[in-house]
């Protein structure tokens, strides 16, 4: 018999590959080399950038909606409620939620979400454009992008310091711009069933123009970006420096994502889920008073007349005293409870959105 090759024959009918006079396996050709994808003017990038964060934020505060609306309701009650002796709008979560329910049906549950999906989407949107916009003004258009920032040899890193200004600047850019539907948002969301005031959000905005005035869409604005610019400050550095442990760790090696065409190292989706969890629970913690008093003051034109209502720093005391300071938390429970399915989900729909228009 001749000399066989150590090769299986199975494998060697299945590889279909060559073997000279000797016996010897010959590599099998090399494919032939992909051609380069064109890649996208960094205008074009960026619109796809904008319109995947608009999507991804929309769709998670449709998730969330019912949590975020027993939010709302926990801290407003005591302006709204005729009952005296009832200073909460309920003793538990599930009987927050059945409550809600029994009152208007399934659906109220997602009450005032189309406004918020309409001020999530230009939201999410102005918010990432601005901090990248920012990142680039302080770090140079030839910064390194999140994605390079597992090199430990780069010297181009952005620092924690750039991540803070930018995340401020980004969160009172987007929340000024948006406001008016935050406002909006907040009152057709808190109310009561059988005494509405408005009936969408045409009819809310004409009506708040024509009793409020202008002016009126922007009441509870300082005690908003009093919450809009720290949290999102401590959401991109809380997150940032996350994700450069994680990647830098060896204890998260498993957990962490391969590109398969250029080898870089990514957090995958349990990475990322922890991340963006810790960072936005830690800054719902910090800024979750100031989110309390915000909510009071958007809602103050609808439920009280113009000489009943009060600055925010009145409003601060009022509850102070009322209340106390475990007031400034009511509802914190059903807003960290939303912190892991609303970041999963931006996750999930973002990266799914992204591979279709950027792959």
């Amino acid at each position: 018999m001749g000399r066989q090759s150590p090769e299986p024959l199975v494998r060697r009918l299945t590889h279909r590959r060559h073997i000279d006079d000797d016996g010897q396996i010959e590599p099998p050709p090399a494919p032939p080399p992909k051609p380069e994808k064109k890649k996208d003017s960094r205008a074009i990038e960026a619109l796809k950038q904008l319109f995947c964060g608009g999507m991804a934020g929309s769709v998670a505060k449709t998730v969330t909606a019912p949590l975020s609306r027993l939010t709302i309701l926990y801290q407003v009650h005591p302006m709204v409620t005729t009952k005296e002796d009832r200073p909460k709008f309920s003793m538990t979560i599930r009987g927050g939620l059945g409550k809600i329910v029994e009152r208007g049906g399934i659906m109220s549950l997602w009450k005032g979400n189309g406004t918020s999906c309409l001020h999530r989407f230009p939201f999410s949107a102005i918010n990432f454009y601005c901090y990248e916009g920012v990142l680039d003004v302080l770090n140079g258009p030839q910064r390194l992008s999140d994605e390079d920032e597992d090199d430990v040899t780069n010297t181009r890193e952005v620092s924690t310091l750039s991540r803070l200004v930018a995340g401020a600047a980004a969160g009172t850019t987007a929340c000024v711009a948006c406001y008016p539907l935050d406002l909006v948002r907040t009152r057709l969301t808190t109310q009561l069933e059988g005494k509405e005031t408005y009936r969408g959000i045409t009819d809310a905005f004409a009506k708040i123009a024509q009793k409020e005035g202008p002016l009126g869409f922007y009441s509870g604005l300082g005690p908003t970006l009093m919450v809009a610019v720290p949290n999102f400050s401590i959401s991109w550095v809380v997150y940032g420096s996350l994700k450069e442990y994680a990647l830098e760790d060896e204890l998260f090696y498993n957990l962490r994502k391969v590109d398969t065409e250029t080898g870089e190292e990514k957090l995958g989706f349990v990475l990322t889920l922890l991340c963006g969890a810790a960072s936005g629970t830690l800054s719902t913690l910090v800024t979750f008073p100031f989110d309390t008093v915000r909510r009071r003051m958007q809602i103050q034109g609808q439920h009280f007349a113009k000489d009943e209502q009060v600055s925010g720093l009145q409003m601060t005391r009022n509850l102070l005293r009322n209340d106390g300071f475990k007031g400034f938390y009511r509802g914190l429970t059903p807003e960290v409870m939303k912190v892991v399915p609303m970041v999963g989900t931006m996750f999930t729909v973002y990266e799914i959105l992204k591979d279709k228009l950027m792959s």
